[in-house]
Order: C-alpha cells, then sequence, then structure tokens
C-alpha cells in the first residue's frame, strides 16, 4: 500500500507535468520553503507559495520552454516525501539532463520544506549560469 506522503509527492508531480500551477501550489503549505542549492540565479530559499511561484516563473523565463520531467519513484514516510525524477531542459541552444531528488517535510497533508538537489550541481549550476 502506498504511503500518503508518497501519494502526496505523486500528485505534487502529476501537477507538474500537467501544468496545473494553481493545484501545484496548493500542495505546499502558505508558508513553505523551498531550497535550492548552488550558484545559479535560482540558488536560494524561496518563501511561501509566491516564493516559490516566483521561482518557477524565473526558470520558465530563462528556458526556451516547459522543462519535461520523467518521475521514477515517489517515497514516503510519516513526516517527509521525496521524489526521483529525471529533468530535461532546454535554454539557449544548450540541452540539461539530470537526475534531480526532491525531499520534502510534511506537515498536516502539504509539503511544509522542500529540498532540491540535482545529481550534478556543477552541471545545473553551468546551465543556468
Amino acid at each position: 500500500m502506498e504511503h500518503e506522503n508518497a501519494a502526496l509527492m505523486r500528485r505534487v508531480d502529476e501537477a507538474l507535468l500537467a501544468g496545473d500551477f494553481p493545484s501545484f501550489l496548493e500542495m505546499h503549505a502558505d508558508d513553505a520553503v523551498m531550497h535550492v542549492p548552488g550558484t545559479s540565479p535560482l540558488a536560494g530559499d524561496h518563501v511561501g507559495r509566491e516564493g516559490i511561484a516566483a521561482l518557477f516563473q524565473e526558470e520558465l523565463s530563462m528556458l526556451d520552454g516547459p522543462p519535461e520531467m520523467v518521475p521514477l519513484d515517489d517515497l514516503g514516510s510519516d513526516d517527509h516525501a521525496a521524489s526521483l525524477v529525471i529533468q530535461r531542459m532546454h535554454r539557449n541552444g544548450h540541452d540539461y539532463e539530470g537526475l534531480q531528488m526532491v525531499v520534502a517535510r510534511v506537515r498536516d497533508g502539504q509539503l511544509a520544506e522542500v529540498w532540491f538537489r540535482p545529481q550534478d550541481q556543477a552541471a545545473f549550476d553551468s546551465f543556468f549560469a
């Protein structure tokens, strides 16, 4: 049986794949924090639904089109959820494909804190430089 927090992360992935950004944001707590590591313009702590929305808008503005995402697995425990995906992006004639891990702390059925972890941080940062 699928853990409820794994199902939550699966719904998060499905909303992103469908381009349903309002539903994606609703699955985050009002005060959620998304941590993006590295040195790219996207790096930093993005606070609240508005901050998370601004992060994704900035990412989209830098890309030639919407990123592609291939979900591989969603995991859950009583306090956390995780998603393993392959992300593909195109920007200024350059391609990026990388394995990404998204780990989240869950509070009251919503993502409260999210850590984005690309497998190859240097390649991710270089792509957005």
